[in-house]
């Protein structure tokens, strides 16, 4: 009996080894884990502290966005439309190089020149109807861009996302530098960035009467299979008057109107 006694505590003592020994292992995997998606995320914050600009008070300097970034493994080779109220920028469309803008300071934010004036009329028809409406967010830089492209990757990596997962995420919901709407001068977001502003006055009031002012919503919750952003009741996107008529006539999004006319001048031709 006493042999078997040690015979039992020799097992024991090397199996404790073992889970000794395993437990090490898995915690240093973890750290490892933990310092690589670190070095990534700071990376990608240096990548943005990098970029310079520079925005005058009527004109713009055009930067280059950071492409270090994933880019869509689909990217379409869109041909953009002649018309600069139609130029397309999405999650796979960059801003074209050559795209001219003249950024101003009006209402507070940053604006193309060229959609003052219909914000202005739109703002002043809805305040004659008791809605009050305002711009809280207009256009961006590149830097400015990639420093919020930055940020949402670094909250989802917070949640357990490995890097790369996190930047799928952060994409969904803020656009890689060059790639976003701000970006063009002609996006503005209204009173806030809130999902709850599908229930106000004033959004029913947008969607009634955004389009005779040349703006319409550019995120619809039906299109986010097109658009690849989520649906935001509170960003509108400059047209013009016509445009965004037809736009809402046909429910199309800007991804599908400039397909629809671009079919349709081939056909005519």
């Amino acid at each position: 009996m006493p042999h078997n006694k040690s015979k039992f505590k020799t097992i024991f003592s090397a199996f404790s080894i073992v889970l000794v020994e395993l437990a090490l292992v898995a915690a240093t995997t973890a750290a490892f884990v933990a310092v690589f998606n670190h070095m990534q995320i700071k990376s990608a914050t240096s990548s943005a502290s990098s970029i310079e600009s520079s925005v005058g008070s009527s004109t713009q300097t055009v930067v280059q966005p950071n492409d270090s970034l994933p880019v869509s493994s689909a990217v379409q080779a869109v041909q953009q439309s002649t018309d600069w109220k139609l130029v397309l920028v999405n999650f796979d469309n960059k801003m074209p190089d050559n795209f001219q803008n003249v950024i101003v300071n009006k209402f507070n934010i940053d604006m193309d020149s060229r959609i003052v004036t219909p914000y202005q009329q739109m703002h002043d028809a809805a305040e004659k109807d008791k809605i009050h409406i305002w711009i809280s967010s207009g256009f961006r830089n590149s830097a400015k861009q990639q420093q919020l492209f930055t940020s949402e990757i670094q909250s989802f990596s917070k949640t357990g996302l490995s890097y790369d997962d996190a930047v799928s995420a952060a994409a969904k919901s803020v656009a890689r530098p060059g790639y976003s709407e701000h970006n063009t001068g002609l996006a503005i977001d209204i009173n806030g960035v809130l999902d709850s502003f599908d229930g106000t006055p004033a959004f029913k009031w947008m969607q009634q009467h955004a389009q005779d002012y040349g703006f319409v919503l550019r995120y619809k919750k039906d299109k986010q299979n097109i658009t690849k952003i989520k649906y935001e009741p509170w960003h509108y996107r400059y047209v013009g008057v016509e445009n965004a008529k037809k736009m809402n006539e046909l429910n199309m999004c800007l991804e599908e109107y400039v397909a629809y006319l671009k079919e349709n001048s081939t056909a005519s031709n």
